[in-house]
């Protein structure tokens, strides 16, 4: 079992680099669910069936997120990644997770004739329900299953100033 260093941001002022490389991949799925309802020569009534290809095409990882106690429980398949190849970030709002590896595979005899061997790059950003301790925040690799574990914020109760008699 591998823990992940987490990077931290409570500040929701500061724009992080991510944000960028989710955008890039979004529009590479939009253009990818384009190509298959191209394919289809323009066929209506199969677009989310298009849409949900392209994700599973561009490396988009099972996920699951589960409220227990008080804080959130997330499991994100990650097979063929080791702990120092992820990235978390963790803000208030949200955590999003990027993974990147580029793996080689060498063939000792024959052509390679095609391969799905070789850069493997995921992002994934998940929207909380509710506002998170980053502080408090943990994250484990263990075969292949990348676990978070992310507290609710502990709610700051108003104290109502008494009023004199």
């Amino acid at each position: 079992m591998s823990h992940i260093a987490i990077q931290k941001v409570v500040d929701g002022k500061k724009t992080l680099p991510v944000f960028e490389q989710i955008r890039k991949r979004m529009e590479a799925i939009q253009r990818r669910a384009f190509e298959l309802f191209q394919q289809r020569n323009f066929e209506p009534g199969h677009e989310l069936d298009d849409w949900l290809r392209a994700e599973r095409e561009l490396s988009w990882p099972a996920a699951e997120l589960i409220e227990k106690d008080h804080s959130y429980e997330m499991q994100i398949t990650l097979p063929g990644f080791e702990a120092k190849e992820i990235e978390i970030t963790a803000t208030p709002q949200e955590l999003i997770v990027h993974a990147c590896t580029e793996k080689e595979k060498k063939t000792q005899k024959g052509k390679v004739l095609w391969t799905e061997f070789g850069s493997d790059d995921v992002y994934r950003r998940f929207e909380l329900p509710k506002p998170i301790d980053v502080d408090k925040v943990s994250a484990k690799l263990e075969k292949g299953i990348l676990h978070i574990t992310a507290p609710e914020a502990v709610k700051v109760k108003e104290i109502t100033p008494a009023i004199a008699a």
